[in-house]
């Protein structure tokens, strides 16, 4: 097969900003930074090879928004203060300088936060998250219900990092609206919230809804993406009581708020779901529009089942650019593809 026959290796354009194909480094917790929340000094290096190696557009792992309860885990890396900004400007020039994009993704950490890692944990509700933190296995905290007046707070967090992110260089902004963190709790069905924040599905959208406002206002016309899972850290088969229907009412939202693009994380992309389609095919079906798809693929074919399946726009991959920087040259090139080793992510950066 032609290189050129792969839709994988199609340039196009995302929400505006041109690629150079359909192939995006999903965002990986890769703890590259500094106990002050800085990219580490080899961060740079990092994720400009990714560039180097034909990949069109990078993710940052996530970035925590404030200094009060945002962090999620050790060695995470911000845009909370304006030197993080600073600082992270080498990182978009070198990604650049390589020929690709570059999106910041912001995150607050929730209920699920490292215990000792902030002066308090917040979560949408005042329950704790189920088992053990990953990162330290630590059993997770008890959180405290965040106020109105918290929430307030974390919105302008999030607008405040937005203008960083541009002011940095960054090419767009995804929100961590997935996997069991602070916008994903808030959008769950447990979200019982009583003040107009929680509830039934536009109280529990709010929260989400703000951000998408707010982060667009402050970046400077900057493409926002939001990144949604239905599985959490601590619920990997988490499904709305009201499956599909709450689901395409959630995509639709979130458009209509302002999401430029949706990139919807699965464990398996390629994968139905109960109602006999994948979740990027009912995001498509329902809330047309940019699409990033992504979650164990692993194969230039797998990519190319999600264009045909699912109609999205790019495919982002994590493991298999992270055992395999070179994964597209491998690949058109016929050579084996290294196997991901749990704990790779942990590993010392690499140029």
């Amino acid at each position: 097969m032609q290189n050129n026959s792969f839709q994988a290796l199609a340039p196009l354009s995302l929400a505006g900003l041109p690629l150079r194909n359909r192939l995006a480094v999903a965002p990986m917790s890769r703890m590259q930074g500094s106990p002050e929340g800085l990219p580490s000094p080899d961060c740079a290096a990092y994720y400009a090879r990714y560039a180097r190696h034909g990949a069109a557009l990078v993710i940052t792992e996530a970035l925590y928004t404030d200094e009060i309860a945002s962090r999620a885990y050790f060695n995470q890396p911000g845009l909370s203060v304006d030197r993080h900004a600073d600082a992270w400007r080498p990182v978009t020039d070198a990604v650049h300088a390589e020929g690709a994009k570059i999106f910041a993704q912001l995150q607050h950490a929730g209920r699920l936060a490292e215990p000792g890692l902030n002066g308090l944990v917040l979560g949408a509700t005042g329950r704790p998250a189920a088992g053990n933190t990953w990162q330290t296995e630590s059993p997770n905290p008890v959180p405290r219900a965040a106020t109105e007046d918290d929430l307030e707070r974390i919105v302008s967090g999030f607008a405040d990092a937005a203008r960083r992110a541009a002011a940095a260089g960054f090419d767009g902004i995804e929100l961590h609206g997935a996997r069991g963190y602070l916008i994903h709790e808030s959008l769950n069905d447990d979200n019982d919230r009583g003040d107009g924040w929680g509830g039934a599905l536009d109280g529990r959208m709010r929260l989400a809804t703000r951000i998408l406002a707010a982060v667009k206002a402050a970046s400077g016309g900057l493409p926002v993406g939001f990144n949604y899972s239905m599985y959490s850290m601590d619920d990997y088969g988490y499904k709305p009581g009201a499956g599909v229907v709450e689901l395409e009412a959630l995509f639709r939202g979130l458009r209509r708020a302002g999401a430029d693009i949706l990139h919807i994380s699965t464990r398996r992309t390629l994968r139905p779901e109960p109602w006999g389609e994948t979740l990027a095919r009912t995001a498509a079906r329902c809330a047309p529009g940019p699409l990033i798809a992504g979650g164990g693929l692993t194969t230039l074919d797998d990519c190319e089942q999600v264009f045909a399946l699912s109609e999205s726009t790019i495919v982002a991959l994590a493991r298999p650019f992270l055992a395999n920087p070179d994964w597209i040259r491998r690949s058109l090139a016929g050579e084996p593809l290294r196997a991901y080793v749990p704990g790779m992510e942990r590993a010392a950066l690499m140029a």
